[in-house]
C-alpha cells in the first residue's frame, strides 16, 4: 500500500483510502458483514479488495456499495462526502499555496 500523503494544512484531514472505507463499514456492521459489503462492491466495480488505490478506483467502489441499498448506501454517501471535501479543501490549499484566490 503505498504511503499516505500528509494531512490538508489546517484541517488535519487526510485523502479518504480502502481502509478507511472499510472501517467505516466495520463500524456499522462488524467485521464479517463488513468484508461482504466490500468485496461485493470491489468486484462489482471491476477492481480487487484490497488493491483499491487512489480517489478514481475507490469512487467506483463507493458507487458499487450505494447500490447496495440501506445503511449500506448511507455509508456509501458518507465516504462520497468525505471524498468531495477533501478534494475541494485540497483544491483550495493548492490554489492559497500558489498566491491566488
Amino acid at each position: 500500500m503505498p504511503d499516505r500523503p500528509p494531512p490538508l494544512p489546517g484541517y488535519q484531514l487526510h485523502q479518504p483510502t480502502e481502509a478507511d472505507a472499510v472501517g467505516a463499514l466495520h463500524r456499522v456492521f462488524g467485521a464479517e458483514r463488513a468484508a461482504e459489503r466490500w468485496v461485493a462492491a470491489c468486484r462489482a466495480a471491476g477492481l480487487v479488495p484490497g488493491m483499491v488505490f487512489g480517489a478514481p478506483q475507490l469512487e467506483q467502489v463507493v458507487k458499487a456499495l450505494s447500490t447496495q441499498g440501506g445503511a449500506t448506501a448511507t455509508v456509501a454517501r458518507s465516504i462520497e462526502i468525505r471524498m468531495r471535501t477533501y478534494a475541494r479543501l485540497a483544491s483550495q490549499a493548492t490554489l492559497m499555496a500558489g498566491g491566488q484566490r
